[in-house]
C-alpha cells in the first residue's frame, strides 16, 4: 500500500501536524496482513524531522517497523530528516 504524502501538503512540518496526518492515515488505510506500507515523498517540497518522526513512530507502532518504509527519494529535506531521527 502506497501513501502519497503530498496529499497532506507540500511542506510538512511540526509534531502536531505529523500527529494529525498519522491519525488520518491510520483511519483511511487498511493494509492486509504482511502488506508493506510505503511512504511516497513525490511532490513534497520539504519535510521536518518532527513531522516525519511523528508519522513514522505512529505507523510503525501500529503496523511494525519492518512494514513501514520510506520510498527512495532525492529530496534533501527527507534525507536529512531521516538522518536526524535515525529512522
Amino acid at each position: 500500500m502506497r501513501i502519497a504524502l503530498k496529499s497532506y501538503g507540500t511542506i510538512l512540518t511540526s509534531r502536531p501536524a505529523g500527529r494529525e496526518a498519522a491519525l488520518s492515515m491510520k483511519a483511511h488505510i487498511h493494509p492486509v496482513p504482511g502488506e508493506m506500507i510505503e511512504l511516497d515523498f513525490d511532490g513534497v517540497l520539504s519535510v521536518g524531522p518532527s513531522w516525519l518522526d511523528e508519522v513514522l513512530s505512529s505507523l510503525r507502532g501500529d503496523y511494525g517497523r519492518e512494514r513501514v518504509i520510506c520510498l527512495p527519494t532525492k529530496n534533501f529535506s527527507v534525507i536529512e530528516s531521516l538522518r536526524v531521527i535515525d529512522a
